[in-house]
This record gives C-alpha cells, structure tokens and sequence, in this order.
C-alpha cells in the first residue's frame, strides 16, 4: 500500500526588522509517499520526496518516532530532485512525525500512523529444498516450517497464517481437502506452477490450466512488458529476465498481469472461497529465472500478505 500523503505548494516569505524590505520567494512544490510495504521488509518507513526548489535552498527532512528515535536527512540545495529514504521504525513505534525544513525554516510537517504489525507463520510444501524459504530468512515477522507430502498423509494447517505450495507434483485427496479447509478460513497462499493434472486441480482448487512448458536456455530470456508498480520494493524490475515459464489457457483476462514479451501473463491473482490466491507461473531457479527475479517474487509476496501482517486496531 502506499500513502500519497499530500502535494502542495508553499510561498515562503523571508521578512527583517525593515518593513520596506520583503523578499518572496518563488514557489516550492513538495510531494511525499510513503510505502508501508518497507515496514515489512525491514521495520522501516519507506519515504519519497520529490521537489522543485527554484530558489536553490538547502531542504532537509527531519524525523522522529514516539519511542525518541530521532534523525534529519540533508538533501541539499538541488532545484528539481527526488530522493527515496527510510525511516527506522521500531515494533514499538505508532507514529512518525515529518517535518520538511528550507534553510532551517519549517515549512511542513507531518505525522503517519504506523500499524501494528503481527507475526506470521508460515508452512511451505515442498518435496524438494526450497528456494523460497531463503527468501524469508532474517525477517522477524515470518517464521516458517517446510513440510513434505506423502501418498497417504494426513494434514493440519490451521495453525498457520500462509501457505506456499512450491515444488509439488502429486496432490492427494487429503492434501485438496486440507488446501480446500484454508482457503475456507480466509488465508492467503501463494502457489508456484508446476507440471501437475492442471484439469483435474482447475476443478477442486480452482488451478489454472497449464498449455505448455515455453523457453529453453538462458541464451533467450522474456522481459515484463508493463510498468513495475511503484507500491512494491524492488527498483531492479528492468533487470528481470525469464528463462522458462508455463503457457496458460483458458483463465480470465481480469485475473492475469505481468506479461511477459510472448503476452503471456506471469501471475494469476484468484479469490477462492474468500481466501487471497496467486499463482506464480515460473520459479525460483537458476534455469528459470536470473537472481534478481527473485525481488519481484517477494514484492508479490509482500503484496498478497501485508493484510495480515499489518493490522489497523483503529
């Protein structure tokens, strides 16, 4: 989510003991966004500011939390600049207060409300090592367990917030019908497509139906073709290369985004018995995708859980 907090326009007047003598300066535009997206990242503020400042005045942006952690960022005197920041925010911390300074001189200020932020627990299916576990790694508010299915075995994720299913072939009866009971209790999960009974899977867990495996080496890869949203984290997006991805048919135009250059879309977005579902149709995998790919896997990540994660008590 992003805050596009406010866009205005200042007219600062300098004034002296000398009534004669008034200087007006020329208009100042500033515009603040702020991505709660970063507070689950990194327990940080993500700010940007873009600004004219025509008279080439040092601008400085000063910051503090409730729980005193305090700091300024000193942009200098550029007449036309955009700068990307983030503010340290503690689990503690509800609200920061901004306040923008033109040669020291308040011009604007503001508070954000931060929302408290939950735990989560997440449970990865995976017959094999994941490579999307790396993924959560150091980041506090995950904790998650990797677990492998069997023929015959009996599952229980109730305890769990998330769901990723990667790297899995054969679905049961029991692990459809556990699948089926979290989406009923309104959880987010995360799938990555796999050379599975798509037909069969369309009918019990809505699945997309796959057409064919498309791309063969690294020596052609496929680009997005759509402007990379600016809510997510990643400024690399021009750098995504796709190697290997699966072709699908029949699904609804309206659920389909990130194309790739063949106009194939890499993400499916579902709602499926209440429950938020997307379906990846690519992989964490060196064959499959270059390293910083892997960004935009956990923008839409981020994406898919920050409801659960942040949660507004007001």
């Amino acid at each position: 989510m992003i805050r596009s907090l406010f866009l205005v326009s200042f007219f600062l007047l300098s004034c002296n003991n000398d009534s004669s003598e008034i200087a007006i300066s020329k208009d100042i535009d500033f515009n603040i966004m702020v991505n709660d997206y970063k507070l689950v990242d990194s327990d940080s503020l993500q700010v940007k500011l873009s600004y004219h400042n025509p008279d080439l005045r040092n601008i400085e942006m000063h910051w503090s939390t409730n729980d005193i952690i305090n700091g300024k960022f000193d942009f200098g005197s550029d007449s036309l600049n955009t700068h990307v920041r983030n503010i340290p925010v503690s689990i503690d911390a509800d609200s920061v207060l901004i306040d923008l300074k033109q040669d020291g001189l308040s011009i604007t200020s503001l508070s954000i409300k931060v929302e408290p932020r939950n735990q989560q627990r997440v449970i990865i299916l995976n017959d094999n090592e994941s490579s999307f576990a790396n993924l959560l790694d150091n980041n506090r508010l995950f904790q998650y367990d990797i677990v492998k299915t069997e023929s015959f075995k009996k599952y229980d994720f109730s305890g769990y917030d998330i769901l990723i299913v990667e790297g899995i072939k054969d679905f049961s009866d029991n692990l459809i019908r556990e699948i089926q009971k979290f989406m009923l209790g309104k959880k987010p999960i995360l799938y990555f497509i796999d050379n599975v009974d798509s037909e069969y899977l369309s009918k019990t867990l809505d699945y997309p139906k796959v057409k064919a495996l498309r791309g063969t080496s690294k020596n052609q890869f496929f680009k997005f073709e759509e402007e990379y949203p600016v809510k997510y984290l990643s400024n690399n997006s021009k750098a995504f290369q796709v190697y290997r991805f699966y072709e699908l048919k029949d699904y609804n135009s309206d659920e389909a985004s990130f194309n790739i250059s063949t106009n194939d879309p890499l993400v499916i977005k579902k709602n499926i018995l209440g429950s938020k579902v997307i379906f990846l149709a690519t992989k964490i995998d060196e064959e499959w995708t270059n390293n910083i790919f892997n960004e935009f896997i956990y923008d839409i990540f981020i994406e898919l859980v920050f409801n659960q994660i942040v949660v507004n008590e007001s």
